[in-house]
């Protein structure tokens, strides 16, 4: 009864949502659901890349983690934000693009609750890529750094995660990342570099690839 309760309560801002930021033919089937509470700011773009685009297809602010108090969702989007197919984005989750940043999420991209992804310049994914709660993704530092000819020295760079990958909780992914095809990153595990095997666990701070593995279920 809740459920069904909140999602009436959602319905004026999925229409409302989906008629302002999508091309009418695609907004007129509601792909994107987003709960009552989410806190929205979207001067930028929002993009489906799919040609099958169908109801509820992208889920933001709905799913929850018993282990966490309830909290909306915030979406803020100054640049571009890309979905290439579905996707659900949890409650409490924070995902923001800058004016120069470009966010790309792959098909069957699925956020549990609680976590920041901060784009300024690149973050990509694949498909079939799952989150846990609590983590943090950012391809910035947010301020800048000089030496001592007043030069930046920490300039944003590109994340970029293949596809079939799971997040453990409080993970945490820096600039620069680039994490490899059917890896597992372990719980609270600190991701600042490019160098990991494909099939295998990635875990530490700073985290390495530490055992190799046949692939994970979905």
């Amino acid at each position: 009864m809740l459920k069904f309760l909140i999602l009436v309560l959602s319905l004026p801002k999925v229409l409302l949502f989906n008629l302002r930021y999508l091309p009418f033919k695609q907004a007129v089937k509601l792909p994107i659901f987003i709960k009552f509470d989410t806190k929205i700011n979207v001067p930028g773009r929002i993009v489906l890349q799919n040609n099958s685009v169908r109801t509820a297809m992208i889920r933001i602010g709905f799913h929850e983690v018993p282990t966490k108090d309830v909290s909306r969702a915030i979406l803020n989007i100054k640049g571009k934000l890309i979905f290439l197919g579905d996707a659900h984005i949890g409650c409490g989750s924070i995902i923001h693009v800058a004016k120069d940043g470009t966010l790309i999420l792959g098909n069957n991209f699925a956020i549990s609750a609680h976590t920041t992804i901060n784009c300024y310049k690149s973050i990509s994914f694949g498909k079939d890529i799952q989150f846990s709660w609590d983590c943090l993704v950012m391809d910035c530092d947010t301020h800048e750094i000089y030496d001592e000819n007043h030069n930046v020295i920490n300039l944003p760079k590109e994340i970029i995660f293949e596809d079939h990958i799971w997040i453990g909780c409080g993970a945490t992914i820096l600039k620069g990342a680039c994490v490899p095809s059917d890896c597992v990153i372990a719980a609270h595990s600190s991701v600042t570099q490019k160098q990991f095997e494909k099939c295998t666990i990635i875990a530490g701070a700073p985290a390495k690839s530490v055992k190799k593995i046949g692939g994970w279920k979905l």
